[in-house]
């Protein structure tokens, strides 16, 4: 790219690195059938009337969305209830997307943002790419935020504080009354942004109540998705939630057209769908559990998840070799190194099947002493 003037900042922000797909490890290993658990995707796949939706709608891909993005926020404001209008809502092409958005709204002229160190990477990946600087806060002992050292580590630059919850990849969530007192701390400068992805699968009646914090007129942001529950992962739909006055302004960050009524039109039909909910979660309820047990049988004591995945730290050899001695037996999780825990990997929650063949070869890797050709 001789003769080129390059964005520095973006020359500083590592490429991300997504989950290997079956296909991948299939062609690079030679091998059928390998099992993909590592990208914490829907087993169920779409809810039909998704799918439904979806095709119906195929005979006007040639036309622009149209009113599609203004439904949906009439249909979100009505599914989340009261207090809440379509005001309050802004669509992205994933919940990625909107945390683009977020970080392009407010990263910028030396502003930064404080994260945890064991959570998302993107949050400080996308910090960067705006030209500001992240301040990592180490967790807890117990792997949870350590909310007191990351209101310490704010400052006057400080624009955001990224918040995950459940979190990726410990699956904790933020308690009602440590994200309240939390929320109302901080600088009247700086944003909340609690990335709630997940929330579909907690149980926890103490977990945060993030919408109410919205009701509030407080400087929040939540941001959720349709790729979890709603099994939507591959058509990219995402939405925020914030006062109407922070979504005026993040509406400035968003490109023409970027959601297609397509996808817009599946995501709403799939909110409809209370049967194909209700499936997919108690999958998730009833195999997390599962999973937990086996896993604390064989030694290994996992935080408590409310997410669709379970960490599993101090596996032997470390999570990058570990993932790689699984990769042998046609079994793909995620190593925690780009997350902050090296040591560790990470499970997604799948059909008893799947839960029963990750278990076989996890427990044949133990049995066999741990990896042995590739240590961290």
């Amino acid at each position: 790219m001789k003769g080129l003037i390059l964005n520095p900042h973006l020359l500083a922000v590592p490429l991300y690195i997504a989950g290997k797909s079956a296909e991948e490890v299939q062609e690079a290993l030679g091998l059928d059938g390998a099992l993909k658990l590592a990208s914490n995707e829907n087993p169920h796949g779409p809810s039909p009337k998704a799918i439904a939706a979806l095709q119906a709608g195929l005979q006007e891909a040639h036309r622009y969305p149209g009113t599609a993005e203004r439904d949906m926020r009439l249909k979100l404001a009505a599914h989340h209830g009261s207090g809440l209008t379509p005001e309050h809502f802004i669509i992205g092409n994933g919940a990625t997307d909107v945390l683009r958005m977020i970080a392009q709204a407010f990263i910028f002229d030396g502003g930064g943002s404080v994260a945890g160190k064991v959570s998302f990477p993107l949050y400080s990946l996308l910090t960067t790419t705006f030209g500001g600087e992240t301040i990592i806060v180490d967790a807890c002992q117990d792997f949870r935020f350590d909310l007191q050292a990351m209101a310490r580590a704010c400052s006057p630059q400080t624009r955001i504080v990224w918040l995950c919850s459940p979190n990726n990849p410990t699956g904790l969530v933020l308690r009602k009354q440590e994200a309240q007192a939390f929320v109302k701390q901080l600088p009247e400068h700086t944003l909340a942004v609690l990335d709630e992805s997940y929330s579909d699968y907690v149980t926890d009646e103490a977990s945060v109540e993030s919408l109410d914090y919205v009701r509030q007129g407080l400087n929040v942001i939540v941001v959720r998705s349709f790729s979890k529950t709603a099994g939507l992962a591959n058509l990219r739909v995402g939405y925020g939630v914030a006062r109407p006055d922070l979504i005026e302004y993040l509406q400035h960050t968003v490109l023409p057209f970027n959601t297609g009524a397509l996808v817009i039109r599946a995501a709403c039909a799939s909110l409809d769908d209370h049967e194909y909910h209700r499936r997919c979660r108690d999958l998730v309820l009833s195999e997390r559990i599962f999973l937990n047990d086996r896993l604390l049988e064989l030694g290994f004591r996992c935080p408590p998840s409310q997410a669709n995945f379970v960490l599993v730290p101090g596996v032997p050899g470390g999570g990058q070799a570990f993932a790689e001695q699984l990769l042998l037996h046609g079994v793909i999780v995620r190593p925690m190194g780009p997350f902050g825990l090296p040591g560790a990997i990470r499970v997604s929650v799948g059909r008893h099947e799947d839960s029963q063949r990750f278990l076989g070869a996890f427990s044949g890797l133990l049995a066999s002493g741990g990896p042995a050709e590739i240590k961290e």
